[in-house]
């Protein structure tokens, strides 16, 4: 499923692209560089505390007209899962992924500056690597994951050139906990993967 979902990205950019050659300021393409911070939470005698991280993000829009278009993103960055189980903790190596879908409204243009709001739903894919129980390299029994995200955020583009801008936001995720299908760590709790920055350049 995340495999044919990121054909279906890079099909969009591709698509992006070719729309560039049409110069009617329909398709954009960001690159953004992210700092992503996931809030702690707890449940079931547990408590996750993922750590800090930044990675990539990638974008599409397609602009229906000057306040309303929809758009593609995906990124990725890595972290550890971190799980408290009484006396002993759980660090999981991770690789997190998102695929989502949003709308962005556009309210008002002022000269060069364009604020604007979003909102959608995607996957996040969790995707564990070496584990470790206090300090100690461990085997145990985890298997990729996939969560449903409701994804929330604002910011503003600046335009520097007719075809040339640059985008600051904030961005939200709101998902459930994972736990790498491994009911020991098993929190049912909600998590939140927040983005306080990310800055980027984008064509259009």
């Amino acid at each position: 499923m995340l495999k044919r979902a990121e054909i279906a990205v890079a099909a969009l950019l591709l698509f992006a692209t070719a729309g560039f050659a049409q110069d009617d300021g329909r398709f954009d393409v960001s690159l953004n560089g992210m700092g992503v911070i996931s809030t702690h939470s707890s449940g079931q005698g547990i408590e996750l505390k993922p750590t800090k991280s930044g990675g990539p993000l990638i974008s599409f829009r397609f602009r229906f007209n000057e306040k309303s278009s929809i758009i593609a993103n995906f990124s990725s960055t890595r972290n550890s899962q971190i799980f408290t189980l009484g006396s002993d903790i759980y660090r999981v190596h991770s690789t997190v992924s998102e695929f989502s879908l949003g709308y962005v409204f556009n309210p008002i243009q002022i000269g060069k500056f364009e604020p604007f709001l979003l909102a959608g739903a995607g996957s996040l894919s969790f995707n564990p690597g070496d584990t470790f129980i206090n300090t100690f390299q461990v085997p145990i029994a985890s298997a990729k994951q996939t969560k449903l995200g409701y994804v929330y955020g604002g910011g503003v583009d600046y335009r520097v050139r007719p075809h040339i801008a640059v985008r600051l936001q904030y961005r939200g995720m709101v998902y459930r906990a994972p736990n790498f299908k491994n009911a020991s760590l098993f929190t049912g709790a909600l998590g939140q993967m927040a983005v306080p920055w990310s800055a980027s350049g984008f064509a259009a």
